[in-house]
């Protein structure tokens, strides 16, 4: 007794330091978070139906001072104030039982905010039948073959438990004691199991009864809870996580038909497991266990926290690898509200395209199963991807209107342009993030959308506004043009409109997909480009770029393009077509940075066509952050095309970053590419006979023993009149300037990195 009391005393202090707080919907709750329950229910499948008995004690942590009331959700129905009794320190309590809230008078008042109290709740009655989308706790089979189970999402946990139905503040931890019937396997009787969360830890038989005894320690919300008493065939497996070998386990029905089939779909959603712990990290719960339970009513899937309810007709890859990831999207990390929803369905229903990425063995065609997601997206045009207030006030008002299906198909559009403008290193390493920092806690899009504005370096929200909390698509007709030097650039143009027209969305900031192709199988990549509106186009799919104006971005290709493709693989939620112009008004051609001797030579090409105010040179030691260096002057001669240089005389020591911004007439910032050039290094070259007249004697005490080492020579104009290789023995070298004028010249002494050191000297 001792030791199980101290562990008990180690669990209350876990869960003490992790509870977190605020109200449900309900709003009860209130003045408490819920830290522990130890709960004990008797359910008999072959008794009066939906009928269950329960003691469910909790432990609370005040919130404020002076709690004399405490409240619950309970189906006041089903379990009126005569079937509940309520004890406080074994004193019972004063209770009313109205409006499916639970109301407890304590008979002392708890007066210091944050103690840690419990009371215990014992009730009985039979949970309500189904009522539309309201599936709740319910009874199924026949004869011998009758089980009970339970789904309860979006409110229907109260409807079998008193409970606080509040995803913010999440139980920390459960004791769950279930008591069946039970039978001698010698009398021929098929004894009942119990499925539920976390991990079994005793079934011990007691008579004619045996009860299960279940742990969990991860923090779980109310409506993940789950009950269903069977007779069930089970398995058992494992699957190695990262060095942790999860326990995993199937429970079916025992006449569930196609048992073995059934059971290989799911061993083979093992792989998925292991590939989504690898992109979002490891799975969340791989200290209690993974599975799969048998006999869903309700629904085809439900991604109770560590073990999944499947419906038995409903066993395939891309359903089971749905509720998998919900393991994750949805248990892990919760959404605050049922507003934000689609931060669990999105994410679960992307995951049945991705599986078949990331598991091509598999057989699902992601591609495909992605279109379909995209086609159902754009049909529902009229709701958004966020549930409005008015619809999240019963199961009723979330599941039987748009909503209950925009959550997944438009919210699997969004995390897909959420990759797409990303990549797939931003991507899934911000998730990664997401899931480590707010495990066992809950986010909304705006949490989500912050991760990826820290991760990006922009702020993203108005791509989140328009396909999260607004309603409808763009739909773009993009001109393109192959241009320049052999015709290996290419440069896009965008137009779009809005489906419907009379979206609230002033204009949708999208991620736009392109394919580009070439003559020769080789000529294949995809370009990414983020329409911000107002002619501000960003390069992304790699991180997003700086804006460039004038509605025209411009790409370096290794090949001609012969064809653009709009979106052809079905990662964007937007139409559109694409064709080919000859008349797109070409401003930046190209900008070039080169390391001389004495400066970083800037160079900025424009078409003839190009009228612009000052256009500026600007540097970066991080590539993030741009200061003005000066004006970049009009090259005289340059008429078609026109070329703009400046002269960095006094380049960063370590590494230096440049783009060039100019303001057209009509008074739109463009930015060109940004370039990177290597700072110059100091090896401490000096030039001990200086002036010299046939030979430069150099020498440094920075370089090794018989380094190899590029010279170049340029005059005051600086043209470049020799250059030479000198291998520097003992650190010291030649170099011959026999045959130069007299005067005065820079030379640059160049590492086999490209590192340049540059010095001046005197031929005599």
């Amino acid at each position: 007794m001792k030791k199980l009391y101290f562990l008990f005393c180690l669990t209350i202090a876990y869960c003490f330091s992790f509870a977190q707080g605020t109200t449900g919907y309900s709003g009860t709750g209130g003045n408490m978070d819920v830290v522990y329950h130890r709960i004990n229910w008797t359910i008999d499948p072959t008794g009066t139906a939906n009928h269950i008995d329960g003691t469910v004690v909790t432990y609370f942590k005040t919130r404020q001072a002076n709690v004399s009331n405490i409240t619950f959700d309970l189906n006041s129905s089903s379990f009126p104030a005569a079937n509940v009794t309520v004890k406080y320190h074994g004193t019972t309590c004063t209770i009313t039982c109205a409006s499916n809230i639970l109301s407890i008078t304590l008979p002392s008042t708890i007066v210091t905010t944050n103690t840690l109290d419990s009371v215990t709740i014992t009730y009985s009655g039979e949970s309500p039948g189904v009522n539309g989308a309201a599936q709740g706790y319910q009874s199924a089979g026949s004869g011998a073959d009758e089980y009970t189970g339970s789904l309860s999402e979006s409110y229907e946990d109260r409807d079998w438990w008193p409970c606080k139905a509040d995803m913010q503040d999440k139980i920390d931890a459960m004791d769950i004691f279930v008591t069946v019937p039970w039978k001698p396997a010698s009398l021929n009787k098929d004894t009942f199991w119990v499925a539920t969360n976390g991990v079994l830890v005793d079934s011990a038989i007691t008579g004619t009864s045996r009860t299960f005894h279940y742990k969990t320690q991860y923090p779980i919300a109310s409506y993940l809870v789950c009950l269903s008493v069977g007779k069930f065939n089970r398995y058992y497996r494992s699957v190695n996580v990262n060095g942790t070998n999860v326990p995993v386990q199937y429970y079916l029905l025992r006449n569930t038909a196609n048992q073995a089939t059934k059971v290989a779909l799911m061993d083979n959603i093992n792989l998925a497991l292991v590939a989504f712990s690898n992109k979002f990290g490891d799975y969340p719960f791989k200290l209690e266990k993974h599975g799969f339970y048998d006999g869903l009513q309700g629904a085809g899937g439900m991604e109770h926290q560590t073990f999944s309810g499947i419906a038995s007709n409903q066993y395939d890859t891309k359903t089971l690898a749905h509720e998998l990831m919900h393991q994750w999207f949805g248990d892990n990390v919760s959404f605050a509200t049922w507003n934000d929803l689609w931060l669990a369905e999105g994410f679960a229903r992307y995951s049945e395209s991705l599986v078949g990425e990331l598991v091509p063995s598999l057989g699902v065609d992601p591609v495909s199963t992605l279109n379909g997601f995209k086609t159902s997206a754009l049909n529902l045009s009229t709701a958004s991807t966020y549930i409005p207030n008015a619809y999240i006030k019963n199961s009723n008002k979330i599941w039987n209107s748009s909503y209950g299906s925009t959550v997944y198909e438009r919210g699997c559009m969004v995390v897909s342009m959420l990759r797409a403008l990303c990549g797939d290193n931003i991507f899934f390493n911000t998730l990664k993030s997401y899931q480590t920092n707010l495990a066992g806690k809950s986010a909304t899009t705006d949490t989500l959308n912050n991760y990826f504005n820290r991760a990006l370096g922009v702020d993203i929200k108005p791509f989140f506004d328009d396909f999260v909390k607004g309603t409808g698509n763009p739909d773009y007709s993009i001109l393109w043009q192959a241009y320049g030097v052999g015709k290996k650039q290419l440069a896009i143009s965008v137009n779009q409109t809005k489906n419907p027209s009379n979206s609230p969305v002033s204009y949708f900031h999208t991620p736009i997909v392109l394919h580009v192709k070439g003559a020769l199988p080789a000529n294949d990549t995809t370009i990414v480009i983020y329409d911000k509106g107002g002619g501000i186009m960003t390069t992304a799919g790699n991180g997003i770029g700086p804006d460039i104006g004038g509605n025209l971005l411009s790409y370096n290709l290794s090949f001609v393009a012969t064809s653009v493709a709009f979106d052809d693989k079905s990662q964007i939620l937007a139409t559109g077509s694409t064709t080919k112009s000859t008349t797109l008004d070409l401003k930046l051609i190209d900008f070039t940075v080169k390391q001389l001797p004495a400066y970083n030579d800037a160079v900025l090409t424009m078409d003839a066509n190009s009228t612009n105010a000052d256009v500026i040179i600007e540097r970066s030691a991080d590539g993030i952050h741009f200061t003005s260096l000066g004006i970049m002057q009009l090259v005289p001669g340059t008429a078609n095309p026109l070329q703009y240089s400046f002269k960095d005389a006094a380049p960063l020591k370590d590494v230096n970053y440049y783009r060039a911004k100019y303001k057209a007439v009509t008074g739109q910032l463009s930015y060109s590419q940004i370039i990177k050039i290597a700072g110059s290094f100091k090896a401490n070259f000096e030039i001990i006979n200086n002036p010299a007249k046939d030979n430069l004697i150099i020498r440094s005490n920075a370089v090794a023993l018989n380094a190899a080492y590029h010279i170049g020579i340029y005059d005051a104009a600086g043209k470049l009149v020799a250059q030479s290789k000198v291998l520097l023995s003992g650190s010291q070298g030649n170099v011959n300037i026999k045959n130069l004028a007299d005067g005065l010249y820079m030379m640059s002494i160049t590492s086999a990195e490209g590192n340049t050191e540059s010095l001046k000297f005197i031929k005599q």
